[in-house]
């Protein structure tokens, strides 16, 4: 079971990452990006095949187990700066950034000392088992801990978030980056005592409810997570998608009408001449849409008496009612401007 969700898991946050794509393209939701980035970046090195074709790459001495628990340090900074973007008032301050830049290069420096300096490092299992030493222990804890104590801040800024958004799908979102967050704190303090009890307890073995517990959190954590800080960039996805197709299939069907009523006053367009093919893909077709039910409804205005078929004025009636959606309710002083 363990090593299917280690395989499913990286695909399924490999896929969130896609699909923040394209917000990230339109400038917004690009922390988000980096994060879900690195979280599956860290995330695949998980499953064996990948994390043995890796570490022969990189010398086979499992420098692998380094780089996971270092891109994991990473992508707790790069989730606090999202959280602390989420709750501040105004953005947040360079120096802020600086200091969540020092802190994680601060442990992964100390992560590399305690990592390269230690002779457990050479051993066959460390990707698979808890290793019985007190520098094993101090190394991985500072990843650990790390993750516990982001888990349970953007878990209490999600809660102080959660009743203010007047939108469904953000309250699902920060549902779902919520459980996520109890996840991560459940993966983190089994792996921790888990860890001590190694040294502690001779012949110590990883079984029973606290690996079923941590195989569950090792599912349940990065499943909750990408869908919680992907569902409103799909979902606001799909609706942009579906405006921006009725646009180009209104701009299609009233630009014949727009040429014909403006052969008599062209001075009236400010719009640039587009070809057929153009019309389909032209960026920014809801603002062409509008400039030319704009430049219609003023050819009807300066002469009134020019002939319309009934088709014609229920195309100029959609196209108002088009034009004239207006987008609902959003803050821009929560969670909702990154997630």
């Amino acid at each position: 079971m363990q090593t299917t969700v280690l395989i499913f898991v990286p695909a399924v946050l490999w896929i969130a990452a896609f699909l923040c794509v394209p917000s990230a393209i339109r400038g917004t939701r690009r922390p988000l990006l980096w994060f879900l980035i690195m979280f599956a970046l860290t995330m695949s090195l998980q499953p064996k095949p990948v994390y043995e074709v890796v570490d022969s790459f990189l010398g086979g001495i499992n420098a692998t187990y380094f780089l996971f628990h270092a891109l994991a340090i990473v992508a707790v900074a790069l989730l606090d700066m999202i959280v602390q973007e989420a709750v501040s008032t105004g953005k947040v301050t360079k120096k802020r950034r600086r200091v969540t830049a020092l802190i994680a290069g601060l442990i992964i420096t100390a992560q590399a000392i305690l990592f390269f300096s230690s002779d457990w490092r050479i051993t066959d299992n460390i990707s698979q088992s808890f290793v019985a030493r007190w520098d094993y222990t101090a190394y991985a804890s500072t990843t650990w801990i790390a993750m516990a104590i982001f888990a349970v801040s953007v878990a209490y800024a999600c809660l102080s978030d959660i009743r203010h958004q007047p939108r469904m799908v953000i309250r699902l979102s920060l549902g779902f980056v919520t459980l996520g967050c109890v996840g991560v704190l459940i993966y983190a303090l089994i792996s921790l005592t888990s860890s001590v009890q190694s040294n502690l307890t001779p012949g110590f073995i990883f079984r029973g409810w606290p690996r079923v517990a941590y195989v569950l959190a090792l599912l349940i954590a990065p499943l909750s997570l990408a869908v919680g800080l992907g569902l409103t960039a799909t979902v606001d996805g799909l609706i942009s998608s579906r405006k921006s197709y009725l646009d180009r299939v209104l701009l299609w069907r009233i630009t014949p009408l727009w040429h014909r009523l403006l052969l008599t006053a062209p001075d009236l367009s400010i719009d640039r001449k587009l070809t057929r093919f153009g019309l389909l893909v032209v960026r920014r077709p809801g603002l062409h849409l509008y400039r030319r039910y704009v430049e219609i409804r003023d050819s009807l205005l300066l002469d009134p008496t020019q002939a319309m078929s009934s088709a014609e004025r229920s195309i100029i009636d959609r196209v108002e009612r088009q034009t004239q959606v207006l987008p609902g309710p959003i803050r821009r002083d929560g969670i909702n401007t990154v997630v």
